[in-house]
């Protein structure tokens, strides 16, 4: 798929005369679009019993490009949520148009040639790029944990919604019900191997607020718990409904090495939890480690079994 995407960005980079760092580049061309096909589309599937088509893949690693891109623009303006779904229906005041933007349109240009994209497809990307505004409330060092969770739920539900639009499927209300809370479990498991990150960032998430790790593997478990429910209460076959969960408990097990990483850490400098004091090596799990890649079998089946 990446000898797919990355002519038409080389060639969209080209056509708009913009450059991407080397950084931004392969995270627009090659990881992103892989992280959303592997750990968001390819997990929706298997309650399917099926994997993404080719036409589905090529659609999803365009509209994967546009998404990071807009998540940059996000960071990097301070436009209001009309700007950007102004954006998506390209109607944007021509002096607001950054060489990014123009970016953003061709990639669109390149989608429309092979897909075009549903009214549900727009309102679910419209609603995405909303919650990821309203998210940045994250870097007010003030903000509630509970409003951190409200947040998190609703940006990467949403968001998880967004590519279920993406491919073939008329999505049941109980599928969707547990594509939503995937995308929460999946920040979760992002905040968890992002603490560091996160803290030299001044970004606030549940990681940095709870004032006991305990109270952050109560959270996690909680989510994980409703997740498993949530698949269970889909129509999906007995087999196809075993095969998701355990698919998604082997990628969420990671969250549970973290944790533990955390939990020492923790025990390290006492109650109540404070990340900065915190070095890097006691924030950031390595799983270059055998120990920590051997943890991650007990753990998905631990989370399996939830």
């Amino acid at each position: 798929m990446r000898s797919f995407l990355r002519p038409i960005v080389n060639s969209s980079l080209e056509k708009v005369n913009y450059t991407l760092s080397p950084k931004e580049k392969k995270k627009v061309d090659f990881y992103y679009p892989l992280f959303n096909q592997i750990v968001n589309i390819e997990n929706y599937l298997c309650l399917k019993g099926r994997k993404t088509s080719r036409a589905e893949a090529k659609r999803m690693a365009i509209i994967s490009a546009m998404a990071t891109l807009y998540d940059d623009l996000i960071d990097e303006e301070n436009f209001e949520k009309e700007q950007y779904h102004a954006i998506v229906d390209k109607t944007i005041a021509i002096e607001s148009i950054t060489p990014k933007i123009k970016l953003i349109f061709e990639l669109d240009n390149q989608l429309r040639k092979i897909w075009t994209p549903s009214n549900e497809f727009i309102n679910a990307l419209k609603l995405a790029i909303e919650w990821q505004v309203i998210s940045k409330k994250q870097l007010d060092a003030s903000i509630s944990l509970d409003e951190i969770l409200s947040i998190s739920e609703k940006k990467c539900g949403n968001s998880s919604l967004l590519w279920a639009t993406v491919v073939d499927e008329a999505w049941t209300h109980e599928e969707k019900l547990f594509i939503y809370q995937s995308g929460l479990v999946g920040q979760l498991v992002n905040d968890l191997f992002d603490a560091f990150k996160d803290r030299e960032d001044g970004v606030a998430t549940f990681v940095t607020k709870v004032d006991d790790i305990n109270k952050a593997k109560e959270i996690f478990i909680a989510a994980c718990i409703k997740l498993n429910q949530a698949i269970k209460q889909t129509k999906a076959s007995s087999n196809y409904i075993k095969k998701t969960i355990q698919r998604l408990a082997c990628i969420h097990s990671f969250a549970m090495v973290a944790l533990e990483h955390l939990e020492n850490t923790n025990k390290k400098y006492g109650m109540p939890w404070d990340i900065s004091k915190a070095s890097r090596a006691e924030l950031v799990t390595d799983m270059a480690f055998i120990k920590n890649k051997l943890k991650l079998v007990q753990q998905s089946i631990f989370l399996a079994k939830l």
